[in-house]
């Protein structure tokens, strides 16, 4: 027996995708477009963007052939965003969108339809064709039409979408402000539609990583975490656990963001969502970081061409030495960048800085490291702050890059970017070695000390060798603390290279449990908590 209509929405409703999907597509014959509509909505959730698409652009056809203007503007609407979202491009998103205006110009409003059509307009342009101006306008129209209509599911919808295009222009007390309030609203039940409950607070994750505000994000990522494992919401967790693992790779938690990542794009094979750049992009990153240049490139050129994609191709050829080709990949990169989106910019105008004074266009350099003080001075934040400072620094005269260096070292200390902050400390470091040996070795020890608790081995492995060449001489060598067998220096060695349990006993023949007891005693002797905090204590005291 067919189930009814009402049972295909309750299992939509109690999160059976597969279920309601199953039911929808048994009812379409006899109930037709809304069955179709039903149809897409589940399909969306199990990730399965073909079905989706292909659903609402039959009952966009029902809709249309049976003289239901509303029902066929609202799966328009719909196809707007999940085409580009699905990796149709934005030029058939665009279409669907015109064609939705096309539809409700006939209809008196206002309607839901008129102000879902604003929410999709301001969505596209966020994360599709990047016009701030355009999502400004159409977001401010989705919260004017929610009001009229007493939709206030719509109202802070908009509002949502509002505050992160605040955020990402750079007035980020208002565009906090709004976001907070929307999602207050939404987590309240005031916010019915899972899909846009979950969105609204992805949105205030997504604003809080551009800002660099990594508690915020952190503390907003467990939050949807909590929803999505609740409700079985898998796209979404899937995408926030990319925001989450980029979190931690800016914060210095590299071991951490490699699973989240890993497993994100695990779950995302053969899926559809453009979201899955950002996860291959942010991998990138972390390669490049780890020094596993070849790996970065690949990842990079799966981005194609988005401007973080080409970006990191440049900076993977600045650390080959290859000055030319890093700086001819960014030169034009900023003109893919509007002049509103100043996250966006400052993300890219370092490179720029670094690739253009390492070929010699001291001008382009100066100018990128311009440009980025004035949107520091105007944003404020300490990252920002502390990028601006680094790129002053570039370009400098000799009598002012230590001033810059250590200006940059206080901006990342007080944003939490202990990796950023332990770079500038050993930057600084490596300009003092010849004038000012001692001093050197000061800050080479303070890059000790910011990456300790963390998971970036490599920067500790460079940071030790700076000081053994500075200070030979072991800092806690003689005391009984330090005194560990030849096979716990041996493992000690395997944990600074960033291996894990299984991978030790692999490597040295061992059990896992031998691993984990040879660990155990190495932090007892060392009097340290973490494997992280372990390592730095044995670079600092001349052990690896």
């Amino acid at each position: 027996m067919a189930p009814s209509l009402d049972q295909a929405h309750a299992l939509l409703a109690a999160s059976d995708w597969a279920g309601a999907l199953t039911a929808f597509e048994a009812l379409e014959s006899d109930v037709g477009a809304e069955a179709l509509e039903g149809a897409a909505r589940a399909a969306w959730w199990l990730d399965d963007g073909a079905a989706c698409c292909a659903a609402w652009e039959r009952a966009h056809g029902l809709h249309r052939d049976g003289g239901d203007v509303l029902g066929a503007a609202r799966a328009a609407v719909a196809l707007g965003y999940d085409s580009a979202l699905f990796g149709r491009g934005a030029s058939v998103a665009q279409g669907w969108l015109g064609r939705a205006r096309d539809l409700l110009e006939t209809v008196e409003g206002p309607t839901p339809e008129h102000a879902w059509l604003a929410v999709r307009e301001a969505e596209l342009a966020l994360q599709v064709t990047h016009r701030l101006d355009v999502a400004r306008g159409a977001s401010e129209r989705a919260v004017a039409l929610g009001r009229a209509l007493g939709n206030t599911e719509i109202e802070l919808v908009g509002m949502a979408l509002s505050g992160l295009t605040d955020v990402l222009a750079g007035h980020l007390d208002r565009g906090m402000e709004r976001l907070d309030t929307a999602v207050v609203g939404a987590l309240a039940g005031e916010v019915t539609d899972l899909m846009w409950l979950g969105k609204t607070c992805c949105w205030l994750v997504v604003a809080c990583r551009r800002a660099q505000d990594l508690p915020r994000a952190l503390e907003w990522c467990e939050r949807v975490d909590e929803l999505c494992r609740d409700r079985d919401l898998a796209p979404l967790f899937t995408a926030c656990r990319i925001q989450y693992a980029s979190v931690r790779l800016e914060s210095g938690h590299w071991l951490e963001a490699e699973r989240e990542l890993i497993r994100a794009l695990d779950r995302m094979q053969g899926s559809q969502r453009t979201t899955r750049n950002d996860a291959v992009i942010q991998l990138g990153h972390l390669r490049r970081r780890q020094g596993r240049l070849e790996e970065a490139e690949q990842l990079y050129a799966q981005a194609g061409f988005e401007p973080p994609a080409v970006v990191g191709r440049a900076l993977v050829n600045l650390a080959r030495g290859e000055t030319e080709t890093a700086w001819a990949l960014v030169a034009g990169v900023l003109g893919d960048v509007p002049a509103q989106d100043v996250f966006g910019r400052a993300a890219i105008l370092l490179p720029v800085t670094r690739c253009a004074a390492a070929a010699g266009d001291l001008a382009a350099a100066r100018a990128a490291a311009a440009e980025l003080a004035s949107i520091a001075d105007a944003i404020g934040t300490d990252a920002v702050r502390g990028a601006a400072a680094v790129a002053r620094a570039l370009v400098a005269e000799p009598a002012d890059v230590a001033p810059a260096w250590r200006a940059a070292i206080r901006c990342f200390h007080r944003a939490g970017l202990p990796v950023d902050e332990a770079d500038a400390h050993l930057t600084l470091a490596r300009s003092l070695v010849e004038s000012q040996p001692r001093v050197a070795a000061q800050e080479a020890r303070a890059a000790i000390t910011a990456l300790a608790d963390l998971e970036a081995p490599q920067r500790l492995e460079e940071a030790g060798a700076l000081l053994a060449r500075l200070d030979p001489t072991p800092v806690d060598a003689s005391t009984s603390a330090t005194a560990l067998t030849a096979r716990e220096v041996e493992v000690l060695r395997l944990v600074a290279a960033g291996l894990s349990s299984v991978q030790i006993a692999a490597s040295l023949s061992l059990s896992q449990h031998t691993v984990h007891r040879h660990v155990a005693n190495i932090l007892t002797r060392l009097d340290q908590p973490t494997r992280a905090s372990a390592v730095a204590h044995a670079v600092r005291a001349g052990l690896l």
